[in-house]
């Protein structure tokens, strides 16, 4: 343990320790991460490992081509391997009004330099001749987009902070945090108190717990999420597959393993990480659906896992009214691992320099308040 740091991150999945990693390649000092269990034990480690760039708002469009950029480096940075295949993303429309959006999404991502393009059914099934394509009527597709193996890119931030000075301290709890003259000066754990110029807040779906403690209250809600991988099989699925009327996410490993996942039906989401046969329901009929030769595949594991949902879908950032010293890094719905490498270099460069200062305005808490929201239309899984 230690007893002070300038920089402590609470929550050590992708979010945090991507944070801690920028932070200190850029010059800054005296970084400490807390992770209540071990690495991997949260959201990153319970994620399906995908990173795209067919957004429907410039701004994610943008934060998403340059993430992918890291992605694609982060091996020789590291020494870690993330197994980063770029196979595309392939969004599958129904209906005439999906259609007609996946045009204006397109439209929009050529236009930021993302060449995704508009496929007809012919070409779909070219793309991935399993596919059922029978009620399809054309799908969205960017050969840039892909999958990667979460555990390895906990793993290199991780032992990259530790290379550059900085602490990652796991099984170690944040049970409070000290308030002195309107300033968070330190955080009380399970292993003892360690005093800080600033607390960030990179809790994922349970940074409203940490907001508590320092009196702020924040309106994320958690959203339960099941995934499954299966047997390998022979390798026939090369983009990941998401048609928008089921919101499925699908995707096969380089091992063959098919990875997939779907959002609860039910109103409210329990809060603990229990598995359930009405998912296992719904996903296998979505899946034979799709594709009607792995109807008698077997299922290897079955876990689930927790969105950090916002009103508006977007991250709530930076510093809040009520304490100074007290800065937000979640909100990221279920997308806080494909964005964590470009929102680290981002988060650090406002904390170390003060630049991205409108970004920061523009995701911060009080727009809650304002109303000044802007909602992207491509959540999924």
């Amino acid at each position: 343990m230690i007893d002070r740091a300038d920089v402590v991150i609470i929550g050590g999945g992708v979010l945090g320790l991507s944070l801690a990693y920028n932070l200190l390649k850029r010059g800054g000092t005296s970084v400490t991460v807390l992770e209540k269990s071990y690495l991997n034990s949260g959201a990153t480690g319970r994620c399906g490992g995908g990173a795209r760039q067919q957004w429907t708002t410039a701004g994610n469009i943008d934060l998403m081509k340059r993430s992918v950029k890291l992605f694609e480096r982060f091996g020789s940075e590291t020494g870690f391997n993330v197994w980063f295949r770029q196979g595309g993303y392939l969004f599958l429309a129904k209906t005439p009004e999906q259609v007609r959006d996946f045009e204006a999404n397109v439209k929009l991502q050529n236009e930021n330099d993302v060449p995704s393009r508009l496929l007809e059914p012919r070409e779909i099934k070219h793309l991935a001749p399993e596919l059922d394509t029978g009620t399809i009527l054309a799908g969205a597709y960017n050969a840039t987009d892909g999958i990667l193996h979460p555990f390895p890119v906990i793993w290199g931030y991780a032992r990259a902070v530790e290379r550059m000075g900085g602490t990652v301290l796991t099984f170690t709890e944040a049970k409070g945090i000290e308030i002195d003259h309107g300033r968070a000066v330190a955080v009380r754990t399970n292993r003892g108190r360690i005093a800080a110029s600033r607390i960030v807040n990179a809790c994922g779906a349970w940074a409203p717990e940490i907001g508590r403690m320092a009196g702020v209250e924040f309106p994320n809600k958690p959203e339960l999420h099941e995934i499954i991988v299966t047997e390998p099989m022979r390798p026939f699925l090369k983009p990941a597959v998401i048609p928008m009327d089921t919101g499925l996410y699908c995707a096969q490993t380089l091992r063959g393993e098919l990875v997939a996942c779907v959002g609860c039906e039910q109103e409210e989401c329990n809060e603990s990480y229990s598995t359930s046969f009405a998912f296992m329901r719904r996903i296998s009929r979505i899946l034979t659906e799709l594709f009607p030769r792995i109807g008698n595949v077997r299922v290897l594991r079955h876990w689930a896992g927790f969105y950090d949902n916002t009103p508006d879908t977007n991250p709530i950032l930076g510093p809040v009214d009520e304490v100074d010293g007290f800065i937000q890094f979640h909100g990221f719905m279920g997308h806080g691992f494909m964005m964590a490498p470009v929102m680290g270099e981002i988060m650090a460069e406002w904390m170390l320099d003060g630049a991205h200062a409108d970004l920061m305005e523009k995701y911060a808490l009080k727009r809650f308040e304002t109303g000044m929201l802007e909602t992207e239309g491509m959540i999924i899984g």
